[in-house]
């Protein structure tokens, strides 16, 4: 009798201790305000997807459900229709990462190729090209790495960062032959942070070559870029073109940037150009030869 008894107990114990692991996770509310889950129950994590894609259908699903550590590959050249908008953003710790291929943005009708609002993507090893506008722009959002792009053929800059976009690291990226037909050649740049970009811009062991207007444009940037170890020629084409092969900030600012181990070649007017900005720019162990009107005009 009394081992029935026990085994009665035991089996009573079993299926109290079962209720409880079925139980779902419990929350509590955290010094801030927000829920977060207590030790008790499971967590669940969702593991990265990785994709390839061959069509513009297949791309912009995948871009558009892309969350932090998915790997999105491009195969073969996918032809748009309009903007690939990258909107979702990654960790510090687990980027969103785009890849290969090439864009080909001539099918679309107005706005450019890329655009990038989110943060920590990594956008690598692919050509951008044939847009109606820019080729890659980085609107909002930072903390993006940009490594091993070609933007070529665009009807404005190559690659873009402004309007607060920030901390953005552009490296062995090459930007050239673009050219804006409806402006003479006034605004398509090799790469540009111009206008309003944010703080903790990097350009990093990149070319600008044959680009309408400016290899490197700062016009109105108000916080400081690094520019290390870059190379711009053969700039200025189209009659509107200014040519430089960097063009260091704007009259009415006073904004410091550092060009460091950079060669301006063969730009129609200057190799350097602090355009009339009066922040301390720093140019370090740069030179170059062939610019039409010198390679420095004066650096504060």
């Amino acid at each position: 009798m009394k081992k029935q008894i026990g085994a009665l107990a035991l089996v009573i114990l079993f299926a109290s201790c079962l209720k409880v692991s079925e139980q779902p996770p419990t929350t509590s509310s955290s010094s801030d305000g927000s829920a977060e889950q207590s030790e008790i129950g499971p967590r669940t994590t969702v593991a990265a997807v990785s994709t390839t894609v061959t069509t513009e259908s297949a791309l912009k699903t995948a871009v558009a459900n892309a969350k932090a550590g998915d790997i999105i590959t491009i195969s073969g050249t996918i032809n748009l229709t309009s903007t690939l908008q990258l909107l979702n953003s990654g960790t510090s710790s687990s980027k969103i990462n785009l890849t290969g291929g090439t864009l080909n943005g001539s099918g679309v009708s107005s706005g450019w190729v890329v655009k990038c609002n989110g943060s920590y993507w990594n956008i690598t090893n692919m050509t951008i090209k044939n847009g109606p506008d820019a080729g890659l722009v980085f609107q909002t959002g930072g903390y993006n790495y940009v490594s091993n792009v070609t933007a070529t053929g665009n009807h404005d800059s190559g690659i873009q960062i402004y309007n607060g976009s920030h901390h953005n690291n552009v490296v062995s990226c090459k930007s050239n032959e673009n050219y804006d037909t409806q402006n003479a050649g006034e605004n398509a740049d090799g790469f540009a942070c111009k206008l309003s970009g944010g703080a903790g811009n990097k350009f990093t062991s990149c070319t600008a070559n044959h680009n309408s207007d400016d290899g490197w444009d700062l016009y109105g940037q108000p916080s400081s870029v690094t520019i290390t170890g870059c190379v711009a020629t053969n700039h200025g084409y189209g009659s509107n073109g200014d040519g430089n092969g960097f063009k260091l900030g704007s009259a009415g600012q006073n904004v410091p940037h550092t060009v460091t181990n950079c060669t301006a070649n063969n730009n129609k007017a200057w190799g350097y150009d602090g355009n009339g900005n009066t922040g301390h720019i720093t140019i370090t162990g740069s030179g170059g030869s062939g610019n039409g009107s010198g390679l420095f005009t004066r650096i504060f």
